[in-house]
């Protein structure tokens, strides 16, 4: 996993269908709380920052192999999405943001009448 400015990239899957895109980001450890979602001229923007887990005032680490690191990531949107439908789902530290793609308008058409 890349990291930048001490935020880690997360993996994402971008699916295209007719009717939306689907982008799915891996954010382990993230509650849908710890989780921003923004756009703007064009882009989309991920921030998010994962919370420590409690640990008794006890406790000695040994060993620590797991980072809890924030997650960041903007990606360029396609002219056709339609951000302002757009829909998110955090379940089991997978992020499934579905955008819908814009509906075009009717293309104008000249009725004969006969």
């Amino acid at each position: 996993m890349k990291t930048h400015e001490g935020r880690r990239t997360p993996a994402v899957d971008v699916l295209d269908t007719k009717e939306a895109w689907t982008l799915v980001f891996d954010l382990p450890g993230c509650t849908k709380e710890d989780v921003e979602l923004t756009t703007a001229d064009g882009k989309l923007t991920l921030e998010a920052h994962p919370r420590k887990p409690d640990m008794p005032a006890t406790a000695v680490i040994q060993r620590r192999e797991s980072a809890v690191a924030a997650f960041g990531r903007t990606i360029v949107l396609d002219v056709e999405c339609d951000a302002t439908r757009a829909t998110a789902r955090l379940d089991k530290g997978v992020l499934t943001l579905t955008i819908p793609k814009r509906v075009e308008a009717a293309e104008e058409k000249r009725i004969r009448v006969e």
